[in-house]
C-alpha cells in the first residue's frame, strides 16, 4: 500500500510541475506588428482609432486561445481575441470613441449619470461592463439590462 501511494504522489507531483512550467513557458506576451492583427482588428482600430499612434502590439498565445493587446501612445488599450473580435477597450486618459459602446448603454448613464464620462467597457459572455468616471463599474446583460453596480 505504501508503494502504491508513493507512486500516486510521484505522479501528482511530475504532472504539477510540469504544467507549472508549461504555464511559464506560454505565458508570455510576443511583440508584433499592426500589419499582424487579424483583419476585423485592424478594420476595428481604423474606424474607432484612426487618428491615435500605435504605440506596440503583442499577442498572448497560450495553450487554449489567442488574445491581442494594442496599446496607443495616448495610453488607451484594446484587448481582441483570436479572430480580432474586440474584448475590451480602455480610454482611460482618453474620450471613448462615438459608436462604441452600445446605444442603449450610453442612454442609461447619460440619463442616470449625466457628468460621468465612459472609460472602459468590456463585452463578456454575458453581457457588458462598463467603468465611468468617478470610479462605478456597472454591468448590463445582453438585453442591456442594469444587473450590478459595484464601487
Amino acid at each position: 500500500m505504501k508503494k502504491i501511494t508513493a507512486i500516486i504522489l510521484t505522479v501528482v507531483a511530475t504532472a504539477t510541475t510540469a504544467l507549472a512550467a508549461t504555464a511559464i513557458v506560454t505565458d508570455n506576451d510576443t511583440p508584433i506588428t499592426f500589419n499582424e492583427l487579424p483583419e476585423a482588428a485592424k478594420e476595428f482600430v481604423h474606424k474607432h482609432f484612426g487618428k491615435e499612434q500605435v504605440s506596440h502590439v503583442t499577442l498572448d498565445n497560450d495553450i487554449i486561445d489567442k488574445e491581442y493587446t494594442l496599446v496607443f501612445a495616448s495610453g488607451t488599450k484594446l484587448e481582441f481575441n483570436g479572430d480580432g473580435d474586440w474584448k475590451e477597450v480602455d480610454c482611460r486618459y482618453t474620450e471613448m470613441p462615438q459608436g462604441l459602446v452600445p446605444e442603449q448603454i450610453e442612454n442609461y448613464i447619460k440619463n442616470n449619470y449625466p457628468n460621468s464620462k465612459i472609460r472602459e467597457i468590456k463585452r463578456e459572455h454575458g453581457g457588458w461592463e462598463v467603468k465611468i468616471t468617478g470610479g462605478l463599474e456597472l454591468t448590463f446583460n445582453r438585453d442591456f439590462k442594469l444587473v450590478d453596480i459595484d464601487d
